[in-house]
């Protein structure tokens, strides 16, 4: 069977590495080809070098190209029937522009949902079609939300879903949290001495992922140090540009921010709590990856599921993302032992590592190919 999974992008962040990893493990059994639709760092990973013979960007993200709907689908049917696929795996919403593309190649088509309510609506209309749902055959999601909100917002239904969750490679992030970790510098471009407890967030700096409203917190709590994983200055997160421009005008100096990162699991080693200060996240994985490295993790309610986790391995703020909530439960929670990770650590093994989830998907996908 010829299995192509199409990413929207190679970026470091979440829904791509889901499907650069579902790409790697399907290749042990099956014969698949990569496609991404704007190219970046991750291919380069030694992880994927099994992947790149069979690499193929083609430039169509909506970001970069000028192209209708109409010509990626056509771009993405005739590429479809030149490899002769027989599965195609659409790995985001970001791509599902292939899904028609899919059915006018004639194969079976799985579109994997990362996204949930609030960004869904734009994706449809810029990337795909509120009618995308007509060209699916398995609806897979990163959490049963994904599923819930995309079948909700278009009307429709899929004869088969499947909530595939998260995973994380275990040995990668236990691995790369021992590697050196590069300095980090606040506004004024003063070294973080890791001397006081670190409160940190993860990825590229944006008011979806609640930039402004951990600065705020690190504003009021100036007896902790904060640290942004990821993306912050305006060259390399052009929407935090309000929020860094803030960042001047206060001349903070107790938040710090690490820039573009291939491993961000050796700034969480060194962190004493995640903070998830995302107003939408459905389930990203640097929850997951800051719990294997035994670092108290906190989340709100109402930010998406990872709080399905945080129940069971960390901690739960109710509502949506709150500075004073924050502010009045965090120096209490830097404080706390958190000893209960190490009781518990086994079953949280089990729940994040991939190799069950990743097996039963494929068993799924081969009931769908017509051979």
């Amino acid at each position: 069977m010829h299995i192509c999974v199409v990413c929207h992008e190679s970026s470091l962040t979440g829904a791509p590495r889901i499907g650069f990893d579902i790409a790697l493990h399907l290749s042990g059994t099956f014969e698949v080809t990569l496609v991404s639709k704007k190219d970046g760092p991750l291919i380069s990973f030694s992880k994927y070098q099994g992947l790149k013979d069979r690499y193929v960007v083609t430039d169509t993200n909506h970001e970069i190209s000028s192209m209708t709907y109409g010509q990626r689908v056509d771009c993405a049917s005739g590429l479809l029937k030149e490899l002769a696929v027989d599965l195609l795996y659409v790995n985001s919403v970001a791509a599902s522009d292939w899904c028609e593309g899919g059915r006018r190649a004639g194969v079976p088509v799985v579109l994997h949902v990362h996204e949930t309510r609030k960004s869904l609506p734009s994706l449809l209309s810029s990337v795909g079609t509120p009618g995308v749902l007509q060209y699916v055959d398995l609806l897979v999601g990163a959490s049963q939300a994904a599923i819930d909100d995309i079948k909700e917002l278009t009307g429709a239904d899929v004869g088969m879903e499947h909530n595939f969750g998260i995973f994380v490679d275990v040995g990668e992030v236990v691995g790369g949290s021992k590697q050196p970790v590069p300095p980090v510098f606040n506004v004024m471009g003063d070294k973080m001495g890791w001397d006081r407890p670190v409160v940190a967030m993860c990825g590229l700096a944006q008011p979806r992922k609640g930039s402004d409203i951990f600065l705020e917190i690190a504003r009021r709590l100036e007896e902790l140090d904060f640290l942004w994983i990821g993306p912050w200055m305006p060259k390399e997160a052009p929407l935090n540009r309000e929020c860094h421009a803030h960042l001047e005008s206060l001349a903070l100096g107790n938040l710090y921010y690490s820039g573009l990162t291939d491993n961000p699991y050796a700034y969480l080693r060194g962190i004493d709590t995640f903070l998830l200060t995302s107003r939408e996240d459905p389930n990203p994985l640097v929850v997951a990856e800051a719990m294997l490295l035994k670092r108290k993790v906190v989340v709100f309610s109402d930010t998406g599921s990872s709080r399905l986790l945080a129940e069971r391995f960390g901690y739960v703020l109710a509502g949506h993302p709150s500075v004073d909530r924050a502010v009045d439960l965090l120096p209490g929670i830097v404080r706390s032992s958190g000893r209960w990770l190490e009781d518990e650590y086994d079953e949280l093994l089990n729940t994040v590592s991939g190799e069950r989830r990743l097996n039963e998907l494929e068993k799924i996908l081969v009931g769908l190919s017509p051979e």
